[in-house]
């Protein structure tokens, strides 16, 4: 037998104990009664139908056994009577009639029939209630079985759709994890592109302004030999067209194009050494930086009037400040005397 689980399942049995309960009292109490017949009134015989004999026997005062007696006596007596008169009258007539058949004597029930019967019908009622508790039992079997397989059924659809919605969910993130990394990945190319088309741009600038500078400083330098050759000699003279170039520590005993090579070198060594980079990380800019510093080397070798040009006054005082740094030199040298020359140089740096 099962364990009634629910609550349901257990008011249910209990509601149909309650049932088969009282119809089994209903059935004691409603059943038709027995009687049993009183032992004074010996064997009873009937002579007629049923419903006579029992109106015949039935007592008008049922406390008084001797007047009962004495009717009794009295009916069998005019009973016998009527036998004999019937009977004379009978072999009188010339066709004798019929004889009414005699009714069997219905004798009382002894006391171990209706024990046995009794016995009978109290083991009729018992199989029947056994059969109804074990019709109840599997009935309440099957409800249990019903309600069991109910519960899996429904265990098991709540299970798929939770799987169902996991796994939707997991596909919804995945596609939004997807469009957010293409998003990503779309806005870092954008940047990157952004970023090369600036540096494009900023090395198309650089070169330009180089050429403008280089055209600007042929044009100095041919303004400057025309005044030469007119005024027969000049306190200044650009670098390209320096007969011995100013010599920077370190570049002696080589020629005029040598030396002028050798100073671009150390010039641009020693600024891009000493120069803060961190200030052009503070200003934001990325990639790599140009810088372009102009001074001049005065007859006596001192670096003077020095001026440079930038992307942020921050980095221009800072290229300055540097510039100022540039140790002594040996001026450069024009028909044999000491002039002054001008310089420029660009220089470069990856922010670090």
């Amino acid at each position: 037998m099962k364990y009634l689980k629910t609550k349901h399942e257990r008011n249910s049995a209990k509601i149909t104990g309650l049932t088969v309960l009282i119809i089994a009292l209903l059935m004691f109490v409603v059943g038709a009664p027995y009687k049993e017949i009183p032992e004074e009134y010996g064997v009873a015989i009937n002579f007629g139908e049923p419903s006579v004999i029992n109106n015949k026997m039935a007592p008008d005062n049922p406390t008084k056994s001797e007047e009962v007696v004495e009717d009794v006596q009295e009916e069998e007596t005019d009973t016998e009577e009527q036998i004999e008169e019937e009977q004379q009258e009978e072999s009188v007539e010339e066709e004798p009639e019929e004889k009414p058949e005699e009714e069997p004597i219905e004798e009382a029930p002894s006391e171990e029939k209706k024990a046995e019967q009794e016995a009978a019908e109290k083991a009729a009622e018992e199989a029947a209630k056994e059969k109804a508790a074990e019709e109840l039992l599997a009935q309440q079997e099957a409800e249990a079985l019903r309600l069991e397989a109910e519960k899996l059924a429904k265990e098991k659809a709540e299970a798929e759709k939770a799987a169902e919605e996991k796994a939707r969910a997991e596909r919804e993130a995945k596609a939004k994890a997807d469009a957010e990394a293409r998003k990503a990945a779309k806005a870092e190319r954008e940047a990157r592109e952004a970023r090369e088309a600036k540096e494009r741009a900023d090395k198309a600038a650089a070169a330009k302004a180089a050429a403008a500078k280089a055209e600007a400083d042929r044009k100095a330098a041919a303004a400057a030999a025309e005044a030469k050759n007119k005024n027969g000699g000049s306190d200044v003279v650009g670098f390209a067209l320096i007969e011995e170039a100013p010599i920077y520590p370190g570049c002696e005993g080589l020629d005029n194009a040598a030396r002028k090579k050798c100073m671009s070198q150390k010039v641009a060594q020693f600024v891009g050494a000493n120069f803060d980079q961190t200030i052009a990380s503070d200003l934001g800019f990325t990639g790599s930086q140009k810088i372009t510093i102009y001074f001049k080397i005065s007859k006596t070798g001192q670096i003077i009037d020095i001026r440079a040009r930038a992307a942020d006054p921050k980095l221009v005082a800072e290229a300055v400040r540097v510039t100022k740094m540039l140790p002594k030199l040996k001026p450069g040298i024009q028909q044999g005397k000491p002039v002054i020359v001008p310089f420029s140089a660009p220089i470069r740096f990856a922010k670090q």
